[in-house]
């Protein structure tokens, strides 16, 4: 509803306003009344109406006056004035300002609904341009975000360097120092990508800055890499609520810093010097800094062994020689290309002999820093152990899995927990519910607690928030809010109103 305060000397008139107007039918309600000029301001303060209906004359501070005082200020209400004078100079006044309306006494009630009908037509206008400007405002924002994250990728791979496009990254204060905080997006159980978007980096700035003011530049050159700068003085702090959030979104990542940088060059310089230290932490090896190019390690030779073994389906015999040649690239000191190359190439002959690697063949080839999927050198060897079973019975399984996932959804879930139940490897395990389901295995999880939810909404409409979410096997409400928001794109505070 749109609020109305009525300002005039004259109690009766007020009364007389209060009882005329149909509040209900316009979608209006009444937020306060005075009978001094002195006081509109204190009671525009609290109430922050949308529409005054104002005698012009009034004591101490009139409503010509008054209005110039809105006026200034800025103040986008929407004015209907109430004169006993028929007066050009005033009417012109009026109309300088731009009132909804201009009414003589005595007022008739078809003039005062005219007008006010016109204050509302005037607000909802308002109201379509302020969300035409913010809609254009995000998507503004959305494309800067896109731009940048792209360009940094093509830093990475060094087809771009910072003093090219520094400026399009970021807007630096030189020579005030930065760092880079990196953060790895490792793959999730059910053996996908996170899936981070644009959309999530401008909400982890907004949080950032409104509710911990502090500031910060987010990137996501790579499905692999979330990239951060920020100032040094507030790189520790950003660190440490950027990983909140990922955490929050299911995330558990790995994070390296830079050292700090207060020019594009040493940006560019520390840049790829803190990619090859976030390999080096996760796979325990000394890593070159370098471009993200194609690298071969591995020789045509390599390629005719785990062949090879791979056509006997000696997977045993693959994985050992792989384990073999992996140790090989990491005592070399490899740049992050010779790592990304080796696990493409290594997923790729896999996916010529058995197509349950396609999925993560194809996920390895789009991904700019593949190595970044994993988060140790056991991880990327386990993703080669094998999937594939017979597929008989591949669909009950998976029903069979998704049973016992509805009647346990006040537990932790997880594919590694699962699989231990059902005997299946993990990965395998994901690919199943996916492909029977059509949806990953973590999204499948919330949906069928959402769907809960709401359900559990309908019958206990007062049911505690704190209360759902733990009854449905999360351990944080904000969380559990947010998962909730985002599948029905409401919050559960409103979900038994909409079921109204």
């Amino acid at each position: 509803m749109y609020k109305v305060i009525i300002a005039d000397d004259n109690p009766i008139i007020c009364t007389a306003l209060e009882s005329r107007i149909p509040w209900n039918e316009l979608g209006l309600e009444l937020s306060g009344v005075c009978h001094d000029g002195s006081n509109v301001l204190d009671l525009i303060e609290r109430h922050a109406p949308h529409i005054m209906i104002t005698d012009i004359r009034m004591p101490i501070l009139d409503g010509i006056a008054l209005i110039e005082r809105l006026r200034s200020h800025g103040l986008p209400l929407q004015i209907i004035i109430i004169s006993g004078y028929n007066d050009f100079i005033y009417l012109k006044k009026a109309i300088d300002h731009d009132v909804a309306g201009y009414l003589l006494k005595p007022i008739q009630d078809q003039e005062l609904l005219n007008s006010l009908r016109k204050a509302i037509g005037h607000l909802k206008e308002q109201e379509n341009v302020s969300q035409m400007s913010r809609t254009a405002r995000i998507h503004e924002l959305r494309e800067s975000k896109r731009n940048a994250s792209d360009r940094l990728s093509a830093v990475i791979r060094g087809v771009e360097t910072c003093e090219r496009c520094g400026d399009v990254l970021a807007e630096l204060s030189f020579p005030s120092p930065y760092q880079w905080l990196l953060f790895q997006l490792p793959l999730q159980e059910d053996g996908g990508l996170p899936e981070i978007t644009t959309e999530d980096l401008l909400e982890y700035e907004d949080v950032l800055l409104h509710q911990h003011a502090r500031s910060c530049h987010l990137f996501l050159p790579s499905g692999t890499l979330l990239a951060a700068i920020a100032p040094y003085e507030q790189a520790a702090s950003v660190t440490d609520l950027v990983s909140v959030q990922l955490r929050e979104d299911g995330i558990q990542t790995t994070h390296a810093a830079s050292m700090q940088f207060q020019s594009l060059s040493g940006m560019q310089r520390e840049l790829m010097g803190t990619i090859a230290g976030l390999y080096g932490q996760l796979f325990q090896s000394r890593f070159t800094p370098a471009t993200a190019v194609h690298t071969p390690f591995l020789t045509i030779k390599d390629q005719r062994i785990i062949s090879m073994h791979l056509s006997l389906q000696d997977y045993k015999g693959s994985l050992a020689y792989i384990s073999e040649q992996l140790d090989q690239c990491l005592v070399s000191a490899p740049t992050p290309g010779h790592l990304d190359t080796f696990i493409k190439t290594v997923f790729k002959w896999y996916s010529d002999y058995d197509p349950a690697y396609y999925g993560m063949q194809e996920q390895m080839d789009a991904a700019l820093l593949a190595s970044l999927a994993f988060s140790s050198r056991a991880h990327i060897l386990n993703a080669l152990t094998p999937t594939t079973e017979p597929d008989s019975d591949s669909g009950s399984k998976a029903m069979n899995v998704v049973q016992y996932i509805e009647n346990n959804l006040n537990q932790t879930l997880t594919l590694n927990m699962l699989g231990k139940i059902f005997h299946h490897n993990s990965i395998y395990l994901g690919q199943l519910i996916k492909k029977e389901t059509g949806m990953p295995f973590n999204q499948l999880v919330n949906k069928l607690r959402v769907e809960r939810a709401e359900e559990m909404i309908r019958r206990n409409p007062d049911v505690k928030l704190t209360d759902l979410a733990y009854q449905l096997g999360y351990s944080d409400s904000k969380y559990f809010s947010k998962v909730f928001k985002k599948i029905t794109g409401r919050p559960p505070s409103q979900s038994a109103d909409s079921e109204m």
